[in-house]
């Protein structure tokens, strides 16, 4: 007989799979969750406390009573155009709490939408200073705050479509059918949140045909993909539409005949508005969108910009935007930015985006510090 020597097994070095384009971070749940705890929780304190001061109107307080005016012993068209949109309405009129409810939703929404714009911005290698930067310029602000806490349905309307935007980019340019999905249902349940949504998912609609398309040379595809992110919010407007149509023999409701009757002496106050010291800071965060697009040399991105802008001056003349809403265009710019700017290439192109990234949370806290519509509800506890 001869001896074996025994098998050698070999070594094995526990290493974690390389990082991929849709990886969640932290990887790990439990981390996610307790970073999600801790941005929500300065927003929570805030909450309460303004809360405690004894605010007397806000957004959030007007929802309330809008829902406490609203029969809920019907179920006809005329009902459900006065609930429309649904989700913030339903929330307000049967969730415990009232206005202070609201404010803690929006706060914790706020904590999971930051950690989620973060993954974004790791997901698509984005240098770490300039992270930092643009987190510090969206979230360290008094609009953001304002509108976390005091403005839910407008706030959950915003984050909804920003984590629409970033799958846009996904859908379009990487090509990954799984996000063309998620921002069409993003975008749907924006409008049914908040109507002033339906301003930006237009216009992100519109948009997309500028994108860089994975698959431009394709007959068609453009449209196509504007198709499947509008189809989802275009089907729950049509369907409401169709019902007026039918039970109140007009297509609109008596709401929104009014906004288009009114429309062109609030468009004359948006223009004229724009003109003012306090209009000026609200141009500020297009203009910053604008520098960054060249910057990183997508002239497609001025043009979306632009037409989201647009947007939300329509939405005025509409009278989409509820009364107290401020901060919109500033937050609505700031995620355009977090989407649709590509990988850094260069160290000189890094330090250009984190140089406007610093001038975005100058403006931030300029239009903070001149709205008349947060001064008039800062007095109310100061």
């Amino acid at each position: 007989m001869t001896d074996h020597a025994p098998a050698t097994r070999p070594l094995r070095i526990a290493t974690r799979p390389p990082r991929t384009r849709l990886d969640q971070w932290p990887r790990r749940r439990p981390r996610r969750w307790l970073l999600r705890a801790l941005f929500a929780l300065p927003f929570v304190v805030f909450a309460i406390v303004v809360h405690l001061l004894g605010v007397t109107t806000s957004p959030n307080i007007r929802l309330v009573e809008r829902a406490a005016e609203i029969p809920w012993d019907r179920a006809d068209a005329i009902w459900l155009g006065e609930i429309f949109p649904p989700i913030s309405t339903l929330l307000a009129a049967f969730a415990p709490g009232g206005s202070l409810t609201l404010s803690l939703l929006g706060a914790i929404s706020a904590g999971i939408f930051l950690q989620k714009i973060i993954e974004i911005m790791v997901q698509r290698r984005f240098p770490r200073s300039t992270i930092i930067i643009l987190m510090s310029a969206l979230a360290l602000n008094p609009l953001f705050f304002y509108n976390a806490t005091q403005n839910f349905a407008a706030f959950l309307g915003l984050l909804l479509f920003g984590l629409g935007l970033s799958h846009i980019v996904r859908f379009v340019a990487w090509g990954n059918t799984e996000s063309g999905f998620r921002v069409g249902l993003y975008f749907m349940v924006a409008v049914l949140t908040d109507i002033t949504a339906l301003v930006y998912v237009t216009a992100a609609a519109v948009s997309a045909p500028f994108l860089t398309h994975r698959r431009s040379q394709e007959k068609g595809v453009r449209r196509a993909n504007a198709l499947v992110i509008l189809y989802p919010a275009a089907a729950a407007l049509l369907s409401l539409i169709v019902l007026n149509a039918v039970f109140l023999g007009s297509p609109f409701s008596s709401a929104m005949r009014t906004a288009f009757a009114e429309f062109g002496d609030r468009l004359v106050v948006a223009l004229t508005f724009l003109t003012t010291f306090e209009g000026m800071w609200v141009i500020a965060p297009v203009v910053s969108a604008w520098l960054i697009a060249i910057i990183v040399r997508r002239p497609g991105a001025i043009i979306i910009s632009s037409l989201v802008f647009v947007a939300i001056i329509l939405g005025f003349a509409l009278g989409l935007l509820p009364e107290g809403s401020t901060g919109n265009t500033f937050i609505t710019m700031t995620l355009m930015a977090i989407a649709l700017i590509p990988t850094a290439r260069s160290r000189k192109t890094t330090t250009l985006i984190d140089l406007v990234s610093v001038l975005q949370f100058v403006i931030a806290w300029a239009a903070a510090l001149t709205s008349t519509a947060l001064a008039a509800w800062a007095s109310q506890i100061l």
